[in-house]
């Protein structure tokens, strides 16, 4: 037998065994979909997939210790050891029916309104799929599923970094439900998210307000200077803030406040400079106003790098799987979804991706793309960032939306709960698992030339773990 020919039947055999598990995947996602668990707080969807991969025969370290909810499961023996990147955390306040109506399941409840429901189960196929074929074909080689909690925030995955779960991968699958069938090359922003907390003297604020020293006045003036800031920092950056804590009562001078800032730039050193001068200002403002401040790092995410050498072989395997077959009521329902957007968004996509109209199906994109490139930072960030400092990356994203359909909405939580988002779930998984394969047999030059292409890009820089001391935050 021909080796070409070899590889494509190990490629049929994974289309087979990721059909095999299909319903059960599917369902999985819809579960995981119903009940939406906060950051550090995914018992259930944790629980439900290492029993899962038990079952499955794969090694399951659960939970692992760097993190609550993260686990490790594992297949194989040897060289190389290829990763599949699994997230479990809702978004707070985005619980939404399967609707094309802004209407709540619970009001104020989670939602995965950024369908990390299907990112962890389309790797978890991917994963589940490439280890039934090594197994058949005795294939040397480690895969591993992370199960990643806490993505939207906390960061898991830097947790997991600093423990050194990743140190060992040779490279690392990535996906995410999206509307669109891309291979992503833009990098993605470095991000922290900080809380400022201010110690005043309470006072009865009517009879003796000058006995007082109002932390909440102390807030407020380093979102002023905060916002003096915005001014001198480069125009990639962002700042932003809320008040977590304002007092108690009007009457009362605050003897306590709090504050929250989320600080992005596209490279990490831009990042820490800049929180630097905000500490600064912190500090300033607790001298303005006699008070005392502190502040506690809740999470740092690295810029995300690209990876070209690893992105082509990915993108290869995306336009060889076909599309699956929607229903009627499917496609109903993400045109439905589409036509909340304003009149003209469409267009406005098109020209985004440099597509024509006459290339949308279905609302949706017909071809895969490469998008964008590594001279690109988009504003938004994950904790992904920092495994693509540790091991190259590939950040694929496959159709579970309409194209329009921005992550972080209702209309997003609305479309990822439905049986149609979860067919291009199991697509994804095909899709990495096919991928992986080519890695683990004929193709092992990808491997090298991916690490070369890392070396280059981090430029004699190294990655630096979260400090020692940083611990798991939770939202109450």
């Amino acid at each position: 037998m021909l080796r070409h020919e070899r590889i494509d039947m190990g490629k049929e055999r994974i289309k087979h065994y990721i059909e095999m598990h299909r319903q059960e995947l599917e369902a999985m996602a819809l579960d995981i979909w119903r009940h939406p668990e906060g950051g550090f707080k995914e018992v259930r969807t944790s629980a439900l997939q290492a029993d899962y991969l038990k079952k499955l025969g794969a090694a399951v370290s659960f939970p692992v210790s760097c993190a609550p909810t993260a686990f490790v499961a594992e297949y194989g023996v040897g060289k190389p050891v290829i990763g599949f990147l699994g997230e479990l955390d809702a978004l707070p306040g985005f619980s939404q029916k399967v609707i094309a109506v802004k209407e709540p399941v619970e009001e104020g409840a989670y939602g995965h309104a950024c369908g990390h429901n299907l990112l962890c189960c389309g790797s978890l196929a991917g994963f589940a799929a490439l280890m039934e074929v090594m197994r058949e074909e005795h294939l040397r080689g480690t895969i591993r599923y992370y199960g990643c909690p806490a993505e939207e925030s906390f960061g898991g995955k830097t947790f997991m970094a600093r423990e050194g779960l990743f140190d060992d991968l040779d490279c690392c699958m990535n996906w995410h439900p999206s509307g669109d069938d891309a291979v992503a090359l833009t990098q993605s922003s470095a991000f922290e998210l900080l809380e400022f907390y201010f110690t005043g003297t309470e006072a009865h604020a009517g009879a003796n307000p000058h006995l007082g020293r109002s932390a909440l006045d102390a807030v407020e003036l380093m979102n002023v200077g905060a916002n003096y800031l915005r001014e001198h920092v480069i125009s990639a950056a962002r700042i932003q803030y809320i008040i977590t804590d304002g007092g108690q009562a009007v009457n009362i001078v605050p003897g306590k406040a709090a504050v929250r800032y989320a600080v992005r730039a596209p490279q990490i050193e831009q990042l820490q400079e800049i929180v630097s001068r905000l500490v600064d200002i912190s500090k300033g403002a607790a001298l303005m106003t006699g008070t005392e401040v502190v502040h506690q790092v809740k999470s740092i995410y690295h810029n995300r790098l690209p990876n070209y050498a690893l992105s082509g072989l990915v993108y290869d395997n995306l336009k060889e799987c076909p599309w699956p077959e929607y229903t009627q009521e499917e496609l109903e329902l993400f045109n439905s979804l589409a036509e909340t957007y304003p009149e003209g968004t469409l267009k406005q996509v098109c020209e985004f991706h440099g597509v024509s109209m006459e290339e949308i199906r279905n609302s949706m994109l017909f071809k895969p793309l490469w998008r964008g490139s590594k001279s690109i930072t988009v504003g938004g960030s994950t904790d992904v960032g920092d495994v693509s400092w540790i091991t190259p990356t590939v950040n694929l994203t496959v159709t579970c939306c309409p194209v329009m359909v921005n992550g972080h909405s209702w209309q997003a939580c609305a479309a990822y709960g439905s049986t149609a988002a979860a067919k291009g779930m199991t697509r994804a998984g095909q899709v990495m698992a096919s991928s992986a394969y080519d890695l683990l047999t004929d193709r092992k030059d990808v491997i090298e030339a991916a690490k070369r292409e890392l070396e280059e890009d981090k430029g004699g820089r190294s990655y630096t773990p979260i400090p020692a001391d940083m611990v798991p935050s939770y939202d109450d």
